[in-house]
């Protein structure tokens, strides 16, 4: 029977408590560290909760394994790929209740399905014992159970957690869309592929992770629909394409899309996501930054943008963004000058521009943040900037802000004189500057505005 939208939260707020998320995704510049929603039962944190290194925006996934070692059970004769494991015979009873009794026989046909299992973890998916975990004991690894909110004395499959199995399997149709009381799937670091099912059987599912695996194709329409959709993690796969727009009207916390194929213009009602943390990197997006990004003001903290083929004027918008604590945009092909809104972001700690083509002046409004907000990393290198005021001559003394790889008279290791003349005589785009602060900042005097030659229109 269907659950109205707002008896669904309430239902899924006592159905999933206290989980606890640490998403770290480490760039040369970015650390995230994310709480997205209370979990189900007795399922184990799901997201690692910390690590040095540089994570999911900049480091190659571990290649999923291949091998059969492991196998839950013999492997199949005549140099099968699959484990051999041979259908269990259905126990007569010892099941808990009804509910898990059906639901043996679903674990044990993606058993059969599963062709590597390095772990040897579907050795435990044997016996009546489905909710083991749940009193501490080692049957049916990756299985947790929890008491629905609509059946409260009914034990059952809440959550299904493989990160880190490695587990080889040609498809996950038929299984994680066969759990109807199931709130979440994370598969991080396994070998799965094929189609992602229909999920919105799932009344209350919200988290999904499928990152690091083998999935492709075009972005998986099968996930637009999921509207109580909370968590959503596709990066390190190889799907390709644009991204459909309704993907940023979900009410979720965290988007992680990047390291794929996709590419296109990012949708512009990329402003309306609810999301705190998202991430488009390592892909091959196009054009400008949408300028609806102003929207998110309310809610986004941390995102990622870099490694595309963004372009265009870098928009004034961004420093409207008041609560952005990270903002990555480097290795893209953005140009012209930094808003001065950007000396707005009082909140912001990561700010990466390297490696496009902005030009001007760098902002003492933004280097100024160093004193009266949190900003402790500032990467401006691989650019045309060609001058700086006291608060950044401060900064580039202290080693806190990177120009290198610019055109700043003076200045070490900057671009050849004729290649910043060359520029500046046809910069690639002709952007605004405009001349104002959306915020207060006492005693802080705008420059004077950019020389005719590189005004003009915006993206």
């Amino acid at each position: 029977m269907a659950v109205p939208a707002a008896s669904g939260r309430a239902l899924l707020l006592a159905f999933a408590v206290a989980m606890l998320h640490a998403a770290v995704c480490e760039s040369n510049h970015t650390r995230f560290a994310m709480v997205a929603r209370g979990r189900g039962g007795n399922a184990p944190s799901l997201r690692p909760d910390g690590g040095e290194g540089k994570g999911l925006a900049a480091v190659p996934a571990p290649a999923p394994s291949g091998s059969l070692g492991g196998c839950g059970c013999q492997p199949a004769p005549s140099g099968s790929l699959r484990c051999g494991c041979q259908p269990a015979p259905p126990p007569e009873e010892g099941f808990l209740n009804d509910k898990l009794k059906v639901l043996y026989p679903v674990i044990q046909a993606f058993k059969r399905n599963v062709t590597c299992d390095p772990k040897g973890v579907t050795a435990s998916w044997v016996g009546t014992k489905l909710c083991d975990s749940f009193t501490g004991g080692g049957m049916y690894k990756g299985f947790y159970c929890d008491y629905p909110p609509d059946d409260p004395g009914t034990l059952t499959i809440a959550s299904i957690d493989f990160n880190g199995y490695g587990l080889c399997a040609p498809s996950i149709a038929g299984f994680v869309d066969a759990f109807p009381d199931l709130a979440l799937f994370h598969a991080n670091s396994n070998n799965l592929s094929g189609n992602v099912p229909d999920l919105t059987g799932l009344r209350y599912f919200y988290e999904l992770d499928l990152s690091n695996n083998n999935f492709s194709g075009s972005f998986p329409d099968t996930v637009v629909p999921l509207g109580g959709l909370l968590f959503l993690d596709l990066r390190f796969n190889r799907f390709v394409g644009t991204v459909p727009a309704p993907i940023f009207d979900l009410s979720v916390v965290a988007l992680f899309l990047n390291n794929n194929g996709f590419y296109g213009r990012i949708p512009d009602n990329f402003g309306s996501t609810t999301a705190q943390y998202l991430v488009v990197a390592n892909n091959q997006f196009t054009g400008p930054i949408p300028r609806s990004i102003y929207n998110t003001s309310a809610s986004l903290s941390e995102v990622l943008f870099l490694n595309n083929r963004l372009s265009g004027c870098l928009p004034y918008e961004i420093g409207l963004v008041e609560g952005l604590t990270v903002f990555d945009a480097g290795g893209n092909e953005i140009t012209g000058p930094i808003p001065l809104s950007f000396g707005c972001l009082g909140s912001v700690e990561e700010l990466n521009l390297a490696g496009n083509q902005l030009y001007g002046h760098i902002p003492d409004v933004l280097c100024l943040l160093a004193k009266t907000g949190k900003l402790q990393n500032l990467s401006l290198s691989d650019n045309y900037f060609h001058s700086v005021g006291p608060h950044c001559m401060e900064l580039v003394r202290s080693r806190l802000l990177d120009v290198r790889l610019n055109c700043i008279v003076g200045f070490p290791k900057q671009r050849a004189a004729l290649e910043c003349s060359r520029f500046y005589a046809d910069p690639p785009q002709h952007c605004p500057f405009v001349p104002h602060i959306p915020c207060n900042l006492p005693g802080f005097r705008p420059p004077v505005a950019l020389p005719d030659h590189l005004q003009g229109g915006g993206n």
